[in-house]
């Protein structure tokens, strides 16, 4: 029972992880474009560059940039759980079939 205890925390943490790891991206690019785009010498690139990845946010969120970074940061989320269950289900197939070293040697 343990193990499962911890294999399902590893799960919920994995989950976790891949939900806010783009959020914090999302939102140190957009936070150094729009400083960026306060210094004199590179305001216009700053602008241009956090105008187009508002846009390109606002692609996946139907007209809101907030929304699409939290459908991509839900698409992490979900990708990062399906790898954690893969993970998971190899780990109980290995331990309940351990991989003997004379069956490697002999293929």
């Amino acid at each position: 029972m343990k193990i499962w205890f911890s294999l399902l925390i590893s799960l919920l943490l994995t989950t976790l992880v891949g939900f806010a790891t783009p959020i914090i991206i999302c939102g140190v690019v957009l936070t150094f474009l729009a400083m960026a785009s306060h210094l004199p010498e590179i305001a216009i690139l700053g602008n241009y560059c956090y105008t187009q990845v508002w846009c390109f946010l606002t692609m996946f969120g139907n007209g809101s940039g907030g929304q699409g970074i939290i459908t991509i940061a839900l698409t992490f989320g979900f990708v990062g759980f399906l790898f954690e269950s893969l993970n998971f289900y190899r780990y109980q197939t290995l331990i309940s079939q351990p991989v003997i070293n004379d069956q490697i040697q002999s293929k």
